[in-house]
Protein backbone atom coordinates (compact mmCIF):
# COMPACT_ATOMS: atom_id res chain seq x y z
CA UNK A 1 0.00 0.00 0.00
CA UNK A 2 1.73 3.14 -1.21
CA UNK A 3 0.89 6.14 1.00
CA UNK A 4 1.80 8.59 -1.75
CA UNK A 5 -1.35 7.61 -3.64
CA UNK A 6 -3.48 9.48 -1.06
CA UNK A 7 -4.17 13.14 -0.96
CA UNK A 8 -6.79 12.79 1.73
CA UNK A 9 -8.59 9.55 2.44
CA UNK A 10 -11.33 8.43 4.77
CA UNK A 11 -10.58 5.66 7.25
CA UNK A 12 -12.66 3.83 9.84
CA UNK A 13 -10.76 3.25 13.07
CA UNK A 14 -11.37 0.54 15.64
CA UNK A 15 -10.00 -0.25 19.10
CA UNK A 16 -8.36 -3.65 18.75
CA UNK A 17 -7.11 -3.96 22.33
CA UNK A 18 -8.68 -1.55 24.81
CA UNK A 19 -6.30 -2.50 27.62
CA UNK A 20 -3.17 -1.66 25.59
CA UNK A 21 -4.79 1.16 23.61
CA UNK A 22 -4.10 -0.53 20.25
CA UNK A 23 -5.99 1.01 17.33
CA UNK A 24 -6.32 -0.22 13.75
CA UNK A 25 -7.62 1.65 10.70
CA UNK A 26 -9.28 0.32 7.56
CA UNK A 27 -10.09 2.06 4.29
CA UNK A 28 -13.65 3.26 4.96
CA UNK A 29 -14.79 2.22 1.48
CA UNK A 30 -14.22 -1.42 2.47
CA UNK A 31 -16.22 -1.22 5.71
CA UNK A 32 -19.80 -2.24 4.97
CA UNK A 33 -21.10 -1.97 8.51
CA UNK A 34 -20.19 -2.43 12.17
CA UNK A 35 -22.39 -4.35 14.56
CA UNK A 36 -22.42 -6.27 17.83
CA UNK A 37 -21.49 -9.94 18.07
CA UNK A 38 -24.34 -12.24 17.12
CA UNK A 39 -25.28 -14.93 19.61
CA UNK A 40 -25.20 -17.40 16.72
CA UNK A 41 -21.43 -17.43 16.26
CA UNK A 42 -20.73 -21.02 15.16
CA UNK A 43 -17.13 -22.31 15.26
CA UNK A 44 -15.73 -24.29 12.34
CA UNK A 45 -13.75 -27.38 13.27
CA UNK A 46 -11.86 -27.28 9.98
CA UNK A 47 -11.24 -23.54 9.98
CA UNK A 48 -7.96 -21.68 10.38
CA UNK A 49 -6.96 -20.96 13.97
CA UNK A 50 -7.85 -17.27 13.63
CA UNK A 51 -11.31 -18.04 12.20
CA UNK A 52 -13.61 -17.46 15.19
CA UNK A 53 -16.65 -18.91 13.44
CA UNK A 54 -19.58 -18.17 11.15
CA UNK A 55 -22.06 -15.44 12.07
CA UNK A 56 -25.61 -14.97 10.89
CA UNK A 57 -26.05 -11.50 9.34
CA UNK A 58 -29.68 -11.07 8.35
CA UNK A 59 -30.18 -13.43 5.38
CA UNK A 60 -26.50 -14.23 4.97
CA UNK A 61 -23.76 -16.05 6.89
CA UNK A 62 -20.26 -14.58 7.06
CA UNK A 63 -16.94 -15.81 8.50
CA UNK A 64 -15.66 -13.85 11.51
CA UNK A 65 -11.91 -13.47 12.00
CA UNK A 66 -10.26 -13.05 15.38
CA UNK A 67 -8.03 -10.15 14.41
CA UNK A 68 -5.97 -10.43 17.60
CA UNK A 69 -5.02 -14.00 16.67
CA UNK A 70 -4.34 -13.05 13.04
CA UNK A 71 -1.98 -10.28 14.17
CA UNK A 72 -0.28 -12.53 16.72
CA UNK A 73 -1.22 -10.61 19.87
CA UNK A 74 -0.59 -12.24 23.25
CA UNK A 75 -4.17 -11.85 24.49
CA UNK A 76 -6.77 -13.01 21.99
CA UNK A 77 -9.96 -12.96 24.08
CA UNK A 78 -12.71 -10.38 23.59
CA UNK A 79 -15.00 -8.48 25.92
CA UNK A 80 -18.75 -9.14 25.89
CA UNK A 81 -19.36 -5.75 24.24
CA UNK A 82 -17.00 -6.50 21.34
CA UNK A 83 -17.99 -5.39 17.85
CA UNK A 84 -17.75 -6.95 14.41
CA UNK A 85 -16.56 -4.77 11.54
CA UNK A 86 -18.12 -6.22 8.39
CA UNK A 87 -15.80 -5.61 5.45
CA UNK A 88 -15.92 -6.50 1.78
CA UNK A 89 -13.13 -7.35 -0.63
CA UNK A 90 -13.49 -8.74 -4.15
CA UNK A 91 -17.15 -9.54 -3.55
CA UNK A 92 -16.35 -11.52 -0.38
CA UNK A 93 -17.85 -10.35 2.95
CA UNK A 94 -16.37 -11.23 6.32
CA UNK A 95 -16.23 -9.88 9.86
CA UNK A 96 -13.31 -8.65 11.95
CA UNK A 97 -13.58 -8.90 15.73
CA UNK A 98 -12.58 -5.69 17.54
CA UNK A 99 -13.07 -4.41 21.07
CA UNK A 100 -14.93 -1.29 19.95
CA UNK A 101 -15.63 1.21 17.18
CA UNK A 102 -13.57 4.42 17.49
CA UNK A 103 -14.36 6.92 14.74
CA UNK A 104 -14.37 7.75 11.04
CA UNK A 105 -11.72 10.28 10.04
CA UNK A 106 -10.09 11.98 7.08
CA UNK A 107 -6.31 11.52 6.88
CA UNK A 108 -3.90 13.40 4.61
CA UNK A 109 -0.95 11.67 2.96
CA UNK A 110 1.56 13.43 5.21
CA UNK A 111 0.14 11.56 8.22
CA UNK A 112 0.62 8.10 6.65
CA UNK A 113 4.07 6.65 7.33
CA UNK A 114 5.33 3.38 5.78
CA UNK A 115 7.03 0.81 8.00
CA UNK A 116 10.60 0.09 6.90
CA UNK A 117 10.69 -3.02 4.63
CA UNK A 118 13.38 -4.58 6.84
CA UNK A 119 10.79 -4.82 9.62
CA UNK A 120 8.17 -6.57 7.46
CA UNK A 121 7.58 -10.14 6.36
CA UNK A 122 5.54 -11.44 3.43
CA UNK A 123 2.65 -12.10 5.81
CA UNK A 124 2.71 -8.69 7.53
CA UNK A 125 -0.77 -7.15 7.60
CA UNK A 126 0.37 -3.76 8.90
CA UNK A 127 2.60 -1.96 6.39
CA UNK A 128 1.79 1.67 7.28
CA UNK A 129 1.12 3.70 10.39
CA UNK A 130 -1.18 6.71 10.70
CA UNK A 131 0.24 9.29 13.10
CA UNK A 132 -2.06 12.00 14.43
CA UNK A 133 -1.97 14.74 17.07
CA UNK A 134 1.81 15.20 16.74
CA UNK A 135 2.40 11.49 17.21
CA UNK A 136 0.31 11.18 20.37
CA UNK A 137 -2.16 8.94 18.55
CA UNK A 138 -0.96 6.12 16.28
CA UNK A 139 -3.18 3.83 14.22
CA UNK A 140 -2.01 0.65 12.51
CA UNK A 141 -3.26 0.67 8.92
CA UNK A 142 -4.62 -2.79 8.08
CA UNK A 143 -3.98 -4.00 4.52
CA UNK A 144 -6.94 -6.27 3.79
CA UNK A 145 -5.32 -7.49 0.57
CA UNK A 146 -2.74 -9.30 2.74
CA UNK A 147 -5.28 -10.81 5.12
CA UNK A 148 -5.75 -13.95 3.03
CA UNK A 149 -2.27 -14.37 1.64
CA UNK A 150 -2.69 -18.16 1.65
CA UNK A 151 -5.27 -19.02 -1.02
CA UNK A 152 -6.19 -22.21 0.85
CA UNK A 153 -7.06 -20.16 3.94
CA UNK A 154 -9.15 -17.89 1.74
CA UNK A 155 -11.05 -20.91 0.43
CA UNK A 156 -11.61 -22.16 3.99
CA UNK A 157 -13.06 -18.82 5.02
CA UNK A 158 -15.35 -18.68 2.01
CA UNK A 159 -16.61 -22.23 2.54
CA UNK A 160 -20.10 -22.54 4.00
CA UNK A 161 -20.48 -24.79 7.03
CA UNK A 162 -23.69 -26.79 6.81
CA UNK A 163 -23.92 -26.97 10.61
CA UNK A 164 -23.66 -23.17 10.88
CA UNK A 165 -26.27 -22.13 8.32
CA UNK A 166 -27.96 -23.39 5.22
CA UNK A 167 -27.85 -21.55 1.94
CA UNK A 168 -30.87 -19.31 1.45
CA UNK A 169 -32.14 -18.98 -2.09
CA UNK A 170 -33.72 -15.75 -3.21
CA UNK A 171 -33.55 -12.89 -5.63
CA UNK A 172 -30.65 -10.44 -5.67
CA UNK A 173 -31.22 -7.76 -3.03
CA UNK A 174 -29.78 -4.28 -2.80
CA UNK A 175 -28.47 -2.79 0.43
CA UNK A 176 -27.73 0.73 1.64
CA UNK A 177 -25.35 1.62 4.46
CA UNK A 178 -26.20 3.98 7.30
CA UNK A 179 -24.42 5.42 10.32
CA UNK A 180 -26.79 4.67 13.20
CA UNK A 181 -26.87 6.95 16.24
CA UNK A 182 -29.12 7.91 19.11
CA UNK A 183 -30.61 11.21 20.21
CA UNK A 184 -32.58 10.80 23.40
CA UNK A 185 -34.25 7.39 23.25
CA UNK A 186 -34.67 7.35 19.46
CA UNK A 187 -32.37 5.70 16.90
CA UNK A 188 -31.59 7.51 13.64
CA UNK A 189 -29.62 6.66 10.53
CA UNK A 190 -27.68 8.85 8.08
CA UNK A 191 -26.45 7.49 4.70
CA UNK A 192 -22.77 6.56 5.00
CA UNK A 193 -21.85 8.53 1.89
CA UNK A 194 -23.04 11.72 3.62
CA UNK A 195 -21.04 11.04 6.81
CA UNK A 196 -17.61 12.61 6.36
CA UNK A 197 -16.21 11.64 9.72
CA UNK A 198 -17.01 11.08 13.38
CA UNK A 199 -15.09 13.04 15.96
CA UNK A 200 -15.10 13.74 19.68
CA UNK A 201 -16.90 16.75 21.07
CA UNK A 202 -14.09 19.21 21.71
CA UNK A 203 -14.38 22.82 22.82
CA UNK A 204 -16.91 24.63 20.66
CA UNK A 205 -16.27 28.21 19.60
CA UNK A 206 -19.40 30.08 20.76
CA UNK A 207 -18.73 33.09 18.51
CA UNK A 208 -21.60 32.24 16.19
CA UNK A 209 -23.96 30.68 18.73
CA UNK A 210 -27.63 31.32 18.03
CA UNK A 211 -30.94 29.71 18.95
CA UNK A 212 -30.18 26.63 16.83
CA UNK A 213 -26.44 26.76 16.06
CA UNK A 214 -24.28 25.68 18.99
CA UNK A 215 -21.15 27.28 17.52
CA UNK A 216 -18.32 25.98 15.37
CA UNK A 217 -15.41 23.55 15.44
CA UNK A 218 -12.01 24.09 13.87
CA UNK A 219 -11.39 20.83 12.01
CA UNK A 220 -7.97 20.82 10.31
CA UNK A 221 -8.25 24.50 9.40
CA UNK A 222 -11.90 24.34 8.30
CA UNK A 223 -14.70 25.98 10.24
CA UNK A 224 -17.50 23.47 10.77
CA UNK A 225 -20.77 24.94 12.09
CA UNK A 226 -22.25 22.67 14.75
CA UNK A 227 -25.93 22.11 15.48
CA UNK A 228 -27.46 20.02 18.25
CA UNK A 229 -29.40 17.06 16.86
CA UNK A 230 -31.83 17.33 19.77
CA UNK A 231 -32.90 20.71 18.39
CA UNK A 232 -33.46 19.34 14.88
CA UNK A 233 -35.28 16.23 16.08
CA UNK A 234 -37.39 18.17 18.58
CA UNK A 235 -35.99 16.22 21.50
CA UNK A 236 -35.57 17.64 25.00
CA UNK A 237 -32.27 19.52 25.24
CA UNK A 238 -30.01 18.28 28.03
CA UNK A 239 -28.74 21.27 30.00
CA UNK A 240 -25.98 19.18 31.61
CA UNK A 241 -22.50 18.48 30.32
CA UNK A 242 -22.06 16.10 27.34
CA UNK A 243 -21.83 12.38 28.11
CA UNK A 244 -18.75 10.26 27.54
CA UNK A 245 -20.33 8.83 24.38
CA UNK A 246 -21.34 12.19 22.90
CA UNK A 247 -19.90 12.63 19.41
CA UNK A 248 -19.98 15.09 16.53
CA UNK A 249 -21.06 13.52 13.25
CA UNK A 250 -19.64 15.65 10.41
CA UNK A 251 -22.05 15.58 7.47
CA UNK A 252 -21.86 16.70 3.86
CA UNK A 253 -24.86 18.62 2.59
CA UNK A 254 -23.33 19.01 -0.93
CA UNK A 255 -22.70 22.76 -0.58
CA UNK A 256 -20.95 22.71 2.82
CA UNK A 257 -20.17 20.55 5.85
CA UNK A 258 -21.73 20.80 9.28
CA UNK A 259 -21.49 18.93 12.55
CA UNK A 260 -24.36 17.19 14.30
CA UNK A 261 -24.05 16.62 18.07
CA UNK A 262 -25.46 13.16 18.88
CA UNK A 263 -25.69 11.22 22.13
CA UNK A 264 -24.05 8.03 20.87
CA UNK A 265 -22.77 6.46 17.64
CA UNK A 266 -24.17 2.92 17.61
CA UNK A 267 -22.94 1.19 14.47
CA UNK A 268 -22.58 1.26 10.71
CA UNK A 269 -25.38 -0.90 9.42
CA UNK A 270 -26.32 -2.32 6.03
CA UNK A 271 -30.08 -2.27 5.43
CA UNK A 272 -31.89 -4.09 2.65
CA UNK A 273 -33.75 -1.51 0.60
CA UNK A 274 -36.90 -3.63 0.52
CA UNK A 275 -37.01 -3.71 4.35
CA UNK A 276 -37.36 0.06 4.70
CA UNK A 277 -40.91 1.02 5.63
CA UNK A 278 -42.24 4.22 4.10
CA UNK A 279 -43.95 6.86 6.20
CA UNK A 280 -47.53 7.89 5.45
CA UNK A 281 -47.57 11.14 3.54
CA UNK A 282 -47.18 13.93 6.08
CA UNK A 283 -45.33 16.63 4.17
CA UNK A 284 -42.11 15.77 6.07
CA UNK A 285 -39.42 15.03 3.49
CA UNK A 286 -36.57 14.77 6.02
CA UNK A 287 -37.36 11.10 6.79
CA UNK A 288 -36.89 8.59 3.98
CA UNK A 289 -38.29 5.65 5.95
CA UNK A 290 -38.11 3.47 9.05
CA UNK A 291 -36.18 0.22 9.54
CA UNK A 292 -37.12 -2.25 12.26
CA UNK A 293 -34.19 -4.08 13.83
CA UNK A 294 -34.22 -7.68 15.03
CA UNK A 295 -34.74 -6.55 18.65
CA UNK A 296 -37.86 -4.62 17.64
CA UNK A 297 -36.32 -1.14 17.89
CA UNK A 298 -36.78 1.24 14.98
CA UNK A 299 -34.21 3.35 13.13
CA UNK A 300 -35.54 6.50 11.50
CA UNK A 301 -33.62 7.07 8.26
CA UNK A 302 -32.79 10.72 7.57
CA UNK A 303 -32.20 12.74 4.40
CA UNK A 304 -29.36 15.13 5.21
CA UNK A 305 -30.35 18.08 3.00
CA UNK A 306 -34.00 18.13 4.01
CA UNK A 307 -33.09 17.79 7.68
CA UNK A 308 -31.57 21.29 7.85
CA UNK A 309 -33.93 22.98 5.44
CA UNK A 310 -34.66 25.99 7.66
CA UNK A 311 -31.11 26.15 9.00
CA UNK A 312 -29.15 25.95 5.73
CA UNK A 313 -28.56 29.67 5.26
CA UNK A 314 -27.25 30.23 8.77
CA UNK A 315 -25.04 27.14 8.68
CA UNK A 316 -23.69 28.07 5.25
CA UNK A 317 -22.87 31.57 6.49
CA UNK A 318 -20.79 30.28 9.39
CA UNK A 319 -19.10 27.59 7.28
CA UNK A 320 -17.95 30.08 4.66
CA UNK A 321 -17.25 33.05 6.88
CA UNK A 322 -14.27 31.76 8.80
CA UNK A 323 -12.81 28.76 6.94
CA UNK A 324 -9.05 28.88 6.54
CA UNK A 325 -8.77 26.99 3.28
CA UNK A 326 -6.15 26.94 0.52
CA UNK A 327 -5.31 30.01 -1.52
CA UNK A 328 -7.51 29.08 -4.48
CA UNK A 329 -10.53 28.32 -2.32
CA UNK A 330 -9.95 31.43 -0.23
CA UNK A 331 -9.79 33.56 -3.37
CA UNK A 332 -13.10 32.09 -4.49
CA UNK A 333 -14.66 32.96 -1.14
CA UNK A 334 -13.34 36.53 -1.37
CA UNK A 335 -14.63 36.96 -4.90
CA UNK A 336 -18.15 35.86 -3.98
CA UNK A 337 -18.43 36.95 -0.38
CA UNK A 338 -21.19 39.55 -0.89
CA UNK A 339 -23.50 36.87 -2.26
CA UNK A 340 -22.85 34.13 0.29
CA UNK A 341 -24.16 35.59 3.51
CA UNK A 342 -27.75 36.07 4.59
CA UNK A 343 -29.21 39.45 3.68
CA UNK A 344 -30.19 41.85 6.48
CA UNK A 345 -27.74 40.26 8.94
CA UNK A 346 -25.20 42.04 11.12
CA UNK A 347 -22.09 40.96 12.97
CA UNK A 348 -22.36 42.46 16.47
CA UNK A 349 -19.14 43.09 18.41
CA UNK A 350 -17.86 45.19 21.28
CA UNK A 351 -15.13 47.81 21.74
CA UNK A 352 -16.23 48.93 25.19
CA UNK A 353 -19.64 49.50 23.61
CA UNK A 354 -21.64 47.37 21.19
CA UNK A 355 -21.28 48.12 17.48
CA UNK A 356 -22.28 46.22 14.35
CA UNK A 357 -21.20 45.79 10.76
CA UNK A 358 -23.17 44.40 7.85
CA UNK A 359 -22.41 40.71 7.42
CA UNK A 360 -22.20 41.28 3.68
CA UNK A 361 -19.12 43.43 4.36
CA UNK A 362 -17.38 40.74 6.43
CA UNK A 363 -15.00 38.33 4.75
CA UNK A 364 -13.66 36.45 7.77
CA UNK A 365 -12.66 36.73 11.42
CA UNK A 366 -9.13 35.85 12.52
CA UNK A 367 -6.77 36.07 15.45
CA UNK A 368 -4.40 39.11 15.38
CA UNK A 369 -1.11 37.27 14.86
CA UNK A 370 2.01 38.46 13.01
CA UNK A 371 0.94 42.12 12.85
CA UNK A 372 3.63 44.50 11.58
CA UNK A 373 4.14 47.99 13.02
CA UNK A 374 4.77 50.78 10.50
CA UNK A 375 7.75 52.96 11.59
CA UNK A 376 6.96 56.63 12.27
CA UNK A 377 3.29 56.07 11.45
CA UNK A 378 0.54 57.98 13.22
CA UNK A 379 -3.22 57.72 13.33
CA UNK A 380 -5.39 54.65 13.74
CA UNK A 381 -3.79 52.44 11.08
CA UNK A 382 -0.25 52.06 12.43
CA UNK A 383 -0.04 48.34 11.68
CA UNK A 384 -0.49 46.08 8.68
CA UNK A 385 -1.27 42.41 8.19
CA UNK A 386 -0.09 39.98 5.53
CA UNK A 387 -3.29 38.13 4.67
CA UNK A 388 -2.35 35.34 2.25
CA UNK A 389 -0.17 37.67 0.17
CA UNK A 390 -2.41 40.72 0.63
CA UNK A 391 -0.95 43.49 2.84
CA UNK A 392 -3.89 45.26 4.48
CA UNK A 393 -4.14 48.03 7.11
CA UNK A 394 -5.19 47.18 10.66
CA UNK A 395 -7.56 49.71 12.23
CA UNK A 396 -7.90 49.73 16.01
CA UNK A 397 -11.57 50.65 16.41
CA UNK A 398 -11.11 51.66 20.05
CA UNK A 399 -8.60 54.25 18.89
CA UNK A 400 -10.67 55.22 15.84
CA UNK A 401 -13.77 55.97 17.95
CA UNK A 402 -11.79 57.37 20.92
CA UNK A 403 -12.46 54.66 23.50
CA UNK A 404 -9.88 53.99 26.22
CA UNK A 405 -7.29 51.66 24.68
CA UNK A 406 -5.96 50.73 28.14
CA UNK A 407 -9.18 48.79 28.76
CA UNK A 408 -8.72 46.63 25.65
CA UNK A 409 -8.59 42.85 26.31
CA UNK A 410 -5.44 40.76 25.83
CA UNK A 411 -7.02 38.61 23.10
CA UNK A 412 -8.79 40.85 20.58
CA UNK A 413 -10.20 39.71 17.23
CA UNK A 414 -9.71 41.00 13.69
CA UNK A 415 -12.72 41.45 11.43
CA UNK A 416 -11.56 41.35 7.82
CA UNK A 417 -13.95 43.74 6.08
CA UNK A 418 -14.32 44.34 2.36
CA UNK A 419 -15.58 47.22 0.26
CA UNK A 420 -15.23 46.76 -3.47
CA UNK A 421 -11.72 45.44 -4.09
CA UNK A 422 -10.24 46.83 -0.84
CA UNK A 423 -9.73 45.05 2.48
CA UNK A 424 -9.13 46.31 6.00
CA UNK A 425 -8.72 44.54 9.33
CA UNK A 426 -10.80 46.04 12.15
CA UNK A 427 -9.47 45.21 15.62
CA UNK A 428 -12.28 44.66 18.13
CA UNK A 429 -12.54 43.43 21.73
CA UNK A 430 -14.98 40.59 21.26
CA UNK A 431 -17.34 39.06 18.70
CA UNK A 432 -20.82 38.78 20.22
CA UNK A 433 -23.18 37.27 17.68
CA UNK A 434 -24.72 37.34 14.22
CA UNK A 435 -28.05 39.14 14.37
CA UNK A 436 -30.80 39.41 11.76
CA UNK A 437 -32.62 42.73 11.61
CA UNK A 438 -34.51 43.87 8.51
CA UNK A 439 -35.32 47.33 9.83
CA UNK A 440 -32.82 50.05 10.64
CA UNK A 441 -32.98 53.70 11.62
CA UNK A 442 -31.10 56.76 10.52
CA UNK A 443 -28.73 57.97 13.20
CA UNK A 444 -30.43 61.00 14.82
CA UNK A 445 -27.48 62.51 16.69
CA UNK A 446 -24.11 61.40 18.01
CA UNK A 447 -21.96 61.83 21.06
CA UNK A 448 -19.40 64.63 20.50
CA UNK A 449 -16.57 62.08 20.83
CA UNK A 450 -17.65 60.75 17.42
CA UNK A 451 -17.33 64.19 15.83
CA UNK A 452 -15.80 63.87 12.42
CA UNK A 453 -16.67 60.18 12.22
CA UNK A 454 -20.44 60.50 11.82
CA UNK A 455 -20.23 59.48 8.16
CA UNK A 456 -19.06 56.03 9.33
CA UNK A 457 -22.04 55.69 11.72
CA UNK A 458 -24.96 56.73 9.54
CA UNK A 459 -27.53 54.26 10.90
CA UNK A 460 -28.42 52.05 13.85
CA UNK A 461 -30.38 48.88 14.54
CA UNK A 462 -32.37 47.60 17.49
CA UNK A 463 -30.53 44.67 19.05
CA UNK A 464 -31.99 42.29 21.66
CA UNK A 465 -29.43 40.33 23.67
CA UNK A 466 -29.90 36.90 25.29
CA UNK A 467 -31.65 38.41 28.30
CA UNK A 468 -34.19 40.11 26.02
CA UNK A 469 -32.93 43.64 26.73
CA UNK A 470 -33.20 45.81 23.61
CA UNK A 471 -30.72 48.57 22.83
CA UNK A 472 -29.67 50.69 19.87
CA UNK A 473 -26.45 49.58 18.19
CA UNK A 474 -24.54 51.79 15.74
CA UNK A 475 -23.68 50.21 12.38
CA UNK A 476 -20.27 50.96 10.87
CA UNK A 477 -20.21 52.06 7.24
CA UNK A 478 -17.09 50.26 6.01
CA UNK A 479 -17.02 52.09 2.68
CA UNK A 480 -17.07 55.53 4.34
CA UNK A 481 -14.30 54.51 6.72
CA UNK A 482 -12.10 53.36 3.85
CA UNK A 483 -12.78 56.20 1.46
CA UNK A 484 -13.00 59.18 3.81
CA UNK A 485 -10.62 58.30 6.66
CA UNK A 486 -8.09 55.75 5.41
CA UNK A 487 -7.55 57.07 1.89
CA UNK A 488 -8.56 53.77 0.29
CA UNK A 489 -10.55 54.13 -2.91
CA UNK A 490 -12.32 51.02 -4.13
CA UNK A 491 -13.65 49.82 -7.45
CA UNK A 492 -17.12 48.99 -6.30
CA UNK A 493 -20.45 48.49 -8.00
CA UNK A 494 -23.01 49.57 -5.44
CA UNK A 495 -26.29 47.75 -5.01
CA UNK A 496 -29.44 49.00 -3.31
CA UNK A 497 -30.48 46.89 -0.34
CA UNK A 498 -34.21 46.43 0.04
CA UNK A 499 -34.91 47.45 3.64
CA UNK A 500 -37.71 49.11 5.52
CA UNK A 501 -36.64 52.31 7.27
CA UNK A 502 -38.39 52.86 10.55
CA UNK A 503 -38.49 56.54 11.51
CA UNK A 504 -37.58 57.31 15.09
CA UNK A 505 -39.80 60.11 16.31
CA UNK A 506 -37.79 60.37 19.53
CA UNK A 507 -34.41 61.68 18.40
CA UNK A 508 -32.51 60.24 21.33
CA UNK A 509 -28.75 60.44 21.52
CA UNK A 510 -27.59 57.21 19.85
CA UNK A 511 -24.44 57.06 21.88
Amino acid sequence: MDPTQYQEQRFASFILDREKGTEVAIDAKMVLEATGISRDLHPLATGADFLEGMMRLREDTIPVINLKKRLGLTRTDYIAEAKVAVVGISGFRFGLLVDDIRDVLMVSSENIHPIHPALLTEMSLITNLIKLQNGQRTLQLLDLQRLFGDTQVARQCQATDTDAAAAIPGKQRTFSRFVAFTVGDQHYGIPVERAQEITFLSEIDKTFKSDSIEGSLDLRGHTIPVINAAHLFQQKLDSGSPGVETRVLVLDSEEFQYGLIVDRICEIIGIADDEVMCLPHSGNSAVSGVYQQADGSNIMLIRVNELIGDQQQGLRSVARLKSRVGDDAAAAVRADTRHLITADCYLVFSIGKKFAVELNDVQEIIEPTALMNIPAAGGVDQRVLNLRGNVIPVVNLRCFYQFDTDEAPENPKLIIAKHGDQLIAMEVDQILTIYKQVQFQKTPSLNPKFSGKQDTLDRLIEFADESGITEHVLVINVGAMMNNHLGLSANYESTTDQATVKENSNANNAA
